[in-house]
């Protein structure tokens, strides 16, 4: 029996079965127009907001190796004042295992070490690395880094993760993950590690967040691809005090190469953990990236869905 979805996940996926508007009907990227008089703050959904995901249909990768995902950020987020999570990652497949990864403004977890952050739960800026399965997932299937956080629980979806800090600003950011090693555990079961990295493109670094084990030696990347950007609990939101903060989410490429993109969507969640209409996102003029920004305002009349690339199938030959 497959393992039931996490709340979250689910919502996700079900934003992706929704049909969306064709091209010819996104709006253009101009300043939205804001809704007028105050916020009610009785009247907002409970936290998560799960702002935006996008969704991009992409040929499946049959022997998977390396993933990178750009992600620009402009302005800053204050991890004393927001819980913001930039997942470039919102949901992936390996093997029809389920995982997401990113980068937090306040990432929790427990030590592994003496080098690792202590005090309350949230700790501070960081990355992060997560998969899903059944109720024998525990800490066995991480290997944290040095410095870094572990938890494996059950209160979203059974999960294993990893976390590590990491002093992330404004600036642009690689998140990658590599195919590592393989190995048998004890009954011939195969298994695989991949790991999770952030790289600043400005110092070329390339830091492990945290490593995870998935069934089976050959990895399938599935034919889609998933990012979110939320505001997660823990933290009172005042949306008039929210940053000013400008997003870029760049496009996926998958074993060294850019993917081959059939369609991409913005979706704005209406199930599932939802959000006021905090934030809006367009295409960029060149199409390298998904362009967002968080507003301090309630935005008026936000589509929940918006086509930013289609491709057509070719014509078959007559004939044919």
């Amino acid at each position: 029996m497959r393992p039931a979805l996490p709340l979250f996940l689910a919502g996700i996926l079900l934003s992706a079965c929704a049909g969306a508007p064709s091209a010819k009907d996104r709006p253009a990227a101009t300043q939205p127009r804001f809704q007028d008089g105050p916020v009610d703050p009785a009247k907002l959904p409970k936290l998560p907001w799960h702002m935006v995901n996008l969704w991009w249909d992409i040929p499946a990768t049959e022997d998977f190796e390396s993933f990178d995902l750009d992600v620009r950020v402009k302005g800053e987020a204050d991890p004393a004042t927001i819980n913001l999570y930039i997942a470039p990652i919102g949901i992936g497949q390996l093997n029809e295992t389920n995982f997401y990864g990113g980068i937090q403004t306040n990432i929790g977890g427990y030590g592994v070490s003496p080098d690792s952050p202590t005090g309350p739960y949230h700790k501070g800026k960081g990355g992060i690395f997560s998969r899903w399965g059944n109720k024998d997932l525990d800490t066995s299937f991480v290997r944290p880094a040095a410095n870094g956080l572990i938890e494996a629980a059950g209160y979203e979806g059974d999960f294993a993760s990893g976390r590590r800090p990491y002093a992330w600003t404004e600036g642009t950011y690689t998140y990658s993950l590599r195919k590592l090693s393989y190995e048998k555990d004890k009954d011939g079961k195969e298994w695989t590690w991949v790991g999770a990295f952030v790289s600043d493109k400005s110092k070329g670094d390339f830091t492990h967040i945290s490593s995870l084990k998935f069934p089976g030696r050959t990895l399938r990347f599935w034919g889609r691809h998933s990012a979110f950007i939320e505001i997660y609990g823990g933290k009172k939101v005042d949306i008039a005090a929210l940053p000013p903060l400008e997003i870029g989410i760049g496009h996926p490429r998958v074993n060294g190469k850019p993917v081959d993109i059939r369609r991409l969507s913005l979706v704005h969640p209406q199930r599932g953990p939802v959000s006021p209409p905090i934030m809006d996102g367009a295409l960029s003029p060149d199409g390298s990236e998904v362009v967002f920004h968080l507003r301090n305002r309630l935005i008026a009349d936000q589509k929940p869905q918006q086509v930013l690339i289609e491709r057509k199938p070719e014509p078959k030959p007559e004939g044919k």
